[in-house]
């Protein structure tokens, strides 16, 4: 009788089982290249944005990006994120979109300036009032699933109150190297900037603290133009800049841009 070359069922059992360890050990790296893979593409859109402000810069006298005319009564720039239609905010200010819809599928006049913050009226405001077509993709953190407003990163408006320009250097002891321009949000936040002085709270609400592991932290784009991560410590410091003492420029920004 000729002998039958198979495997028993000890066997089969054996080489499933080592195929399972070998994947119980591969895939916490799969998993630690494509969150490593993904934090290299975060880097890669801060730093395209980076290179929008450069530009922005250059066209508009070295401040750092568009604000909204001065507040009479604060006489601080005002803003140019949530209180205003999507066509109007900081994106479009800056990558000046062209594929945009025409006409408008809205209409400005009865956007909401100061709505109430509950979440059932602010996702029908995002409904009625839609961001992505006025939201450039590269502003989206690949690890940033459905971010409201389509957008991932925040600029840093303590930095616009300060009248900060491109070629500033007077931060109160700080670098260049180590203030913070843009950062990561919160995914289920509307804002479009890191605001309020000496503000604690509002860095909690709005800045994502952990988008890349709680190892790491977040990507932040810093005034030199490099991007880096940081976890909330650090980054805190280059945010809200409370020491930064009277700025070496005026305060007066050309409005929107």
């Amino acid at each position: 009788m000729k002998k039958r070359n198979a495997f028993t069922l000890v066997e089969l059992l054996v080489v499933i089982g080592i195929i399972a360890v070998l994947i119980g050990f591969l895939m916490p790296a799969l998993t630690k290249a494509r969150a490593q893979a993904n934090s290299v593409k975060c880097k890669s859109n801060l730093r395209t944005l980076g290179q929008m402000l450069v530009i922005y810069e250059n066209e508009n006298k070295g401040y750092l990006f568009p604000v909204g005319p001065n507040n009479p009564v604060t006489g601080l720039p005002t803003t140019l994120g949530t209180n205003v239609p999507p066509h109007e905010r900081w994106p479009m200010k800056l990558f000046k979109l062209k594929s945009i819809p025409d006409p408008l599928p809205y209409n400005p006049a009865s956007y909401p300036v100061f709505p109430a913050l509950d979440v059932a009226t602010q996702q029908q405001i995002m409904n009625q009032f839609p961001a992505a077509p006025f939201t450039p993709s590269v502003l989206v953190c690949p690890t940033d699933l459905e971010p409201w407003e389509c957008h991932s990163y925040v600029l840093n408006s303590h930095l616009s109150d300060k009248g900060i320009k491109g070629g500033s250097h007077n931060f109160g002891g700080l670098k260049p190297s180590e203030v913070i321009v843009a950062g990561e949000k919160v995914t289920d936040q509307r804002d479009y900037y890191m605001e309020g002085s000496s503000n604690i709270s509002e860095f909690d609400r709005v800045v994502e603290k952990y988008r890349h592991g709680v190892r790491l932290g977040s990507n932040y784009l810093y005034h030199d133009c490099h991007v880096d991560t940081q976890l909330p410590n650090a980054a805190l410091t280059g945010i809200d800049l409370w020491d930064l003492k009277k700025a070496d420029v005026t305060t007066t920004q050309p409005s929107g841009g």
